[in-house]
């Protein structure tokens, strides 16, 4: 995959790695072709692992869909090439001895829900299958000023990032990482559009990141709006049914739209 100096340039252009970026990382292309070559000679057991887990997450209640992965060999060695000088500075560093300890997405798993609330089940259901086997803490990606309400309490909050998702990561067990993603269906087609046109190498193009940040407010919007609609039609169900005089009904009906509406978005 790197042996040849038309490999390596190549891939060094698809990842936007420059010359010093590249002798930063401290590694050479031959400890990097060993890294690849044994990532590749484990892909098949890896791909049993993830799967394994994914059957385990596909049952809990609000997921709309799921996929599971294993990560390809070249984003893999990217991602060593921009981690390796963060270990550098702490006197360590990557190898093909320790990496499948120190990178915790080799395999991962998502998890998209409809509305954002449907979050809360997976999330009882990592913490209750997996709580002693979490690497780190979890955590949710939120955009500066979003509204935080519905993890505060269960999940330490993050605001460093242009995107919006619920992240943790379990040791498997092989005791290799497995990181786990939980977002809505608005969020996963934003961030499958910025990852393949920005993240995570950097582009600087103005004009690019304005239409990427639009969309992704408008994201947020969305998923804003999918909340209230899901919520409102609760209430109206459960105004409809209730044996409450139709004139009460109305006026309370009225009061839990106008409070709903208030807090999706803003005053009115």
């Amino acid at each position: 995959m790197l042996t040849t100096e038309k490999e390596r340039a190549d891939f060094c252009r698809e990842f936007n790695i420059s010359s010093e970026k590249f002798r930063n990382a401290g590694l050479t292309w031959s400890e990097l072709e060993q890294i690849a070559d044994h990532f590749k000679s484990k892909k098949n057991e890896h791909q049993s692992t993830v799967k394994l887990y994914a059957d385990a997450l596909q049952t809990c209640s609000g997921v709309h869909s799921l996929s599971c992965r294993v990560k390809a060999t070249s984003h893999l060695i990217e991602k060593i090439i921009r981690k390796n000088p963060e270990y550098l500075a702490k006197g360590d560093c990557l190898s093909v001895t320790n990496y499948e300890q120190k990178i915790t997405d080799l395999m991962g798993t998502r998890l998209l829900v409809l509305f954002k609330e449907d979050w809360i089940g997976i999330h009882e259901k990592i913490m209750g299958d997996y709580k002693n086997v979490l690497w780190e803490p979890p955590f949710v990606y939120v955009r500066e000023g979003d509204d935080t309400n519905l993890y505060e309490g269960k999940i330490n909050i993050r605001k460093d990032k242009p995107y919006r998702s619920a992240h943790y990561v379990i040791r498997s067990n092989t005791g290799l990482g497995i990181e786990i993603q939980v977002r809505t269906l608005y969020e996963e087609a934003w961030s499958e559009i910025d990852h393949k046109i920005r993240y995570p190498y950097d582009l600087t193009n103005e004009m690019i990141n304005n239409y990427i940040n639009m969309m992704n407010r408008l994201t947020g919007m969305g998923d804003e709006m999918g909340t209230f609609v899901h919520k409102y039609r609760e209430l109206f169900e459960k105004r409809l049914y209730s044996e409450e005089n139709k004139e009460s009904k109305d006026g309370q009906e009225m009061r839990e739209i106008s409070d709903l509406l208030k807090k999706y978005f803003g005053s009115i």
